[in-house]
């Protein structure tokens, strides 16, 4: 069916959340109201933001939820939008899990850290911000006596039991009934009732000392220290008193990017940056959105320093629920912190269009070079040598534009004598692969030779030989030009086109890594010809000699005296290099 007018006069007027859906009956928007039949008519009214329009045109059916207040239904739209993903709403992109403190639903229930929730019968708590802070609660609630080993009951005792981490139920050392009772006491001081808890067992610990049961009152004792303790430790490094998040984006199209700059007692401590996409909406929607997806897995802190105000009052209750507040930036400190984290929103999303101009580069490099894929994976090859000598090769990988630095190799020529690059060519192309192919792994989409079209032929001859089929072409220096295999002309590409930038910038990066590898190894032949065939100078004393002076030519060209400064030279060392560096 259509969705009309009519359609949005028969809501109710209560708080509530509406799912738009189109002709699939996919969910294309989910949205909150205090009054559905209110907010839901405004959008048949006519509107100047080109989203509704889109909006309106794709709408064919039409759910609602009512909710017992607006705060409720803020919560529901935000769990809805993160379970649809709806098109048209804005939406948070973050692979974070931010951690739980389970409680497992056992005989004898264990403690641990948790990504998620999971419908198992466990209690959990949280989440917290960071897991260093959850896995220091764990081992103060540890201390309590709580098991965290996953070993099946009963059993031999363990380390943690020997450095009191553990009760040892596993060989009845505590009986079911007290063990429970510890599972609930830290249950409770997680929900935050410590001071009630507290005071609860302190009072049975005064009635066990009255009645002369000094081993149970002691053991109700050191509960009650370690409660306090990980009281105090939970306060400080969960909810903290002076505790902010200063939160600043930056917007280009329907991108934006955002920072949540984590500050406690006006130092940062951290951050968090986010992605988003604006689907059409304006920049309070955007915050407003960010906020409730954000901070529904996220315990907020005391304060949210954003940009600029927000209209809806139903987030402010929510949050006030949670113990937080909004604000905008006051004193000359919170400014400087939102002109910190803008700058930094701002490089964030610079980043994130450069990276979408790769993408563009790369469909661009797919037309130009006619190749049936987009080439994800590119591998560049260059040969660097002077007159043969030190030849070295290189390999560096780029992936969707961006260098994959993990899968970079080196090679020092083997089988050439004399500087005959091609022959290099073939053989640095024919030993980066034969290997590859023989463990059966992935080739890349596109290769990239540095030279003209006798480098090309090498590399061809090379793949051919290990029976591969690759693409594959040839980047000139002189003109820029790209070679083809089976092709007579080259292809010539405007000096601004991406695609051309692209390959340009991944065959200069061969080059550089080809080069760094051939002083690298000409740089230790120097050394080792120089200063090897002096006598009486072994490993030790050369080696202080090049920490001191920092290169060869540096000592060649000093006095016996400066060379005898040196830690562990003798004087008749000294001697013995100057008289070689004079012959």
């Amino acid at each position: 069916m259509t969705v009309n007018i009519e359609d949005a006069k028969r809501l109710p007027r209560s708080p509530g959340v509406y799912l738009m859906k189109n002709r699939d009956e996919k969910v294309i928007y989910v949205g909150k109201a205090s009054s559905l039949k209110d907010r839901v008519s405004q959008y048949f009214r006519e509107s100047d933001s080109p989203k509704t329009r889109m909006l309106m045109r794709n709408i064919e059916e039409l759910e609602y939820i009512v909710t017992g207040t607006e705060v409720e239904a803020l919560v529901l739209e935000s769990n809805l939008i993160k379970e649809h993903a709806p098109r048209y709403n804005v939406k948070l992109r973050d692979d974070k899990a931010y951690p739980f403190i389970k409680i497992t639903n056992e005989e004898y229930p264990r403690i641990c850290i948790a990504r998620r929730r999971e419908r198992d019968g466990a209690h959990y708590f949280g989440p917290y911000p960071g897991s260093k802070s959850v896995r220091e609660l764990i081992k103060m609630a540890s201390s309590l006596g709580i098991r965290r080993c996953r070993k099946k009951l009963p059993c031999p005792t363990c380390l943690n039991y020997h450095i009191k981490q553990c009760i040892a139920p596993c060989i009845g050392a505590v009986t079911k009934e007290e063990y429970l009772g510890i599972i609930r006491n830290v249950s409770e001081l997680l929900r935050g009732r410590s001071s009630q808890l507290i005071q609860s067992l302190t009072h049975e610990m005064e009635l066990l000392s009255k009645d002369q049961e000094y081993e149970k009152a002691a053991r109700i004792r050191d509960q009650i220290d370690a409660l306090r303790e990980l009281s105090e430790k939970q306060r400080v490094n969960v909810h903290g008193l002076k505790e902010q998040d200063v939160l600043a984006y930056a917007i280009a199209g329907e991108k934006a990017a955002l920072q949540v700059f984590h500050v406690n007692e006006g130092k940062l401590r951290g951050r968090d940056t986010f992605t988003l996409s604006m689907a059409g909406s304006d920049e309070e929607e955007m915050l407003s959105s960010f906020i409730k997806q954000y901070y529904l897995d996220v315990i907020p802190p005391q304060e949210l320093i954003i940009p600029v105000e927000i209209t809806d009052g139903s987030i402010s209750l929510w949050l006030a629920d949670k113990g937080s507040r909004l604000k905008t930036p006051k004193n000359a400190e919170e400014k400087g912190l939102m002109n910190f984290a803008q700058e930094n929103a701002r490089m964030l999303l610079g980043q994130e269009l450069l990276h979408e101009g790769k993408t563009e580069a790369l469909l661009a490099l797919q037309k130009a070079l006619n190749l049936t894929g987009t080439p994800s994976i590119i591998e560049a090859f260059d040969i660097s040598n002077i007159s043969g000598t030190d030849a070295t090769g290189s390999l560096v990988v780029f992936v969707n534009g961006k260098p994959f630095k993990k899968n970079y190799r080196q090679f020092k020529i083997k089988s050439v004598e004399g500087a005959d690059d091609f022959a290099m060519m073939g053989e640095v192309v024919g030993r980066a692969y034969a290997r590859r192919k023989d463990e059966g792994k992935n080739m890349p989409d596109l290769v990239l030779i540095d030279g003209g079209k006798g480098q090309l032929g090498a590399a061809l001859a090379a793949m051919s030989d290990l029976g591969l089929n690759i693409n594959v072409v040839a980047l000139a220096k002189e003109f820029e030009h790209i070679f083809l295999p089976d092709r007579e002309d080259p292809v010539v590409l405007p000096k601004d086109s991406p695609a051309l930038k692209l390959l340009q910038s991944i065959r200069d990066e061969a080059h550089r890594f080809a080069l760094g590898y051939h002083r690298k190894l000409r740089g230790k032949r120097v050394t080792r010809s120089e200063l090897d065939m002096i006598p009486g100078i072994g490993e030790k004393k050369k080696q202080a000699l090049l920490r001191y002076f920092g290169s060869v030519e540096k000592l060649r060209a000093t006095h016996i005296e400066e060379i005898a400064k040196v830690p562990g030279i003798r004087k008749k060392d000294a001697e013995e290099v100057w008289k070689y560096f004079r012959k």
